[in-house]
């Protein structure tokens, strides 16, 4: 692979945003890992995320491209946990058919809630102490493992892929979005606050600021690539980790976890909705410019309203991880279990070579019309 063809190339541009999800997270490193591997035309020369997708995000920009995929699978073969002392009884080797397998992860949640993740986060005695942000669990173990993974000064320093890493100001409720390209340098403290989600996790303080989990403000940060002013053509990839369609919940367990998933997703499908909209008004009156006669379009009320107008184009291929009936349904995000870490993966790498598949029929296609078109993927 040719490390000088990130971007999309000259007539387009790729961008990827990462959703936040804890140990749903290992989807998005899947589906990068079969992107990594198509054309160098497809490498993503925006990267966004919140949560664990800024993590991932972060991991991405901050290697050389020949090391991404093994550093990805550095970080969550660390994170992956076997269910002790269950795994002596062959419990860790269960597949993912069978109440067996619902049954390991609710014990990897379990033991995850009470031990912490070595390199991921660790309980805290006093969470409530004077002084102290709450939190029940501490990231600092995270701040040594992607110090692991990431190089810092590579991340700062390249001009590709751009990084966006977004957080929450607890106090005051406003989006914090840290991006390389706007003269932010993100550390690992940037990425510990967009992943403390409070009460779970406790915020990080950065310049007299609390900040908590970038998903408080939106989960899948898509509205920062599609606001920008975009090239000619823009293919941008929204990788979610909640589902926005899902079965009949059953049980109080399956309520909950559908409750969460719909609190997640809706975010998504609310801004891409939106973007949409306006996407088309742009083209509309970029079209409207191109049939009024010189002496109108240089009337400044009228220039006013045509310098809104676009004739870009922008397609959005939307991914979202569907948890299988097997896991442990609103503890899914805390089931690091070696089993689950993989399903996810590979479920990331088959919903990625879907999209590719799609985004390739699209291409053979006519050219679309200036705005946003979205197409809903499924592996």
């Amino acid at each position: 692979m040719a490390d000088g063809m990130e971007g999309g190339g000259a007539d387009r541009t790729v961008a990827l945003v990462f959703s936040g999800g804890i140990a749903l997270g290992a989807y998005h490193a899947g589906a990068y890992a079969a992107l990594h591997e198509a054309d160098d035309s497809l490498h993503p020369k925006w990267l966004a995320g919140a949560s664990i997708g800024a993590v991932i995000a972060a991991i991405i920009a901050g290697n050389p491209p020949e090391r991404r995929v093994e550093r990805l699978r550095r970080f969550w073969d660390a994170a992956a946990a076997d269910v002790v002392p269950l795994a002596s009884f062959g419990l860790g080797q269960l597949g993912q058919e069978g109440p067996w397998r619902r049954a390991q992860g609710w014990a990897s949640a379990l033991q995850a809630h009470l031990l912490g993740r070595p390199g991921m986060f660790r309980p805290r005695l006093f969470p409530g102490a004077e002084g102290d942000a709450p939190g029940l669990y501490d990231l600092t173990p995270l701040r040594g493992r992607l110090e692991e993974v990431i190089d810092f000064g590579l991340l700062n320093g390249s001009k590709v892929p751009r990084l966006s890493v977004v957080a929450t100001d607890v106090s005051t409720g406003e989006r914090i979005v840290f991006d390389t390209q706007r003269g932010a340098h993100i550390g690992a403290e940037h990425l510990l606050a967009s992943c403390a989600l409070p009460p779970t996790f406790a915020p990080i303080e950065i310049d007299g600021r609390l900040l908590g989990d970038g998903g408080l403000s939106a989960n899948a940060p898509v509205d920062l690539v599609l606001d920008e002013t975009t090239p000619k053509k823009l293919v941008c990839l929204v990788l979610d980790l909640f589902a926005r369609e899902g079965g009949r919940p059953r049980s109080m367990a399956d309520m909950a976890a559908r409750a969460m998933d719909l609190m997640f997703s809706s975010q998504s499908r609310l801004i891409l909705e939106s973007r949409r909209r306006e996407h088309r008004l742009r083209a509309m009156v970029g079209r409207l410019a191109a049939r009024l006669p010189p002496e109108q379009r240089e009337d400044p009320e009228i220039a006013a309203v045509l310098s809104e107008g676009r004739t870009s184009t922008a397609t959005v291929l939307h991914l979202a991880y569907r948890a299988p009936a097997g896991e442990p349904g609103v503890q899914k995000t805390f089931d690091f279990s070696r089993t689950a870490l993989v399903e996810r993966w590979e479920a990331g790498r088959r919903d990625m070579q879907a999209a590719l598949r799609a985004l390739g029929t699209l291409s053979q296609d006519h050219a679309e019309p200036a705005g946003l078109a979205i197409h809903e993927v499924r592996g």
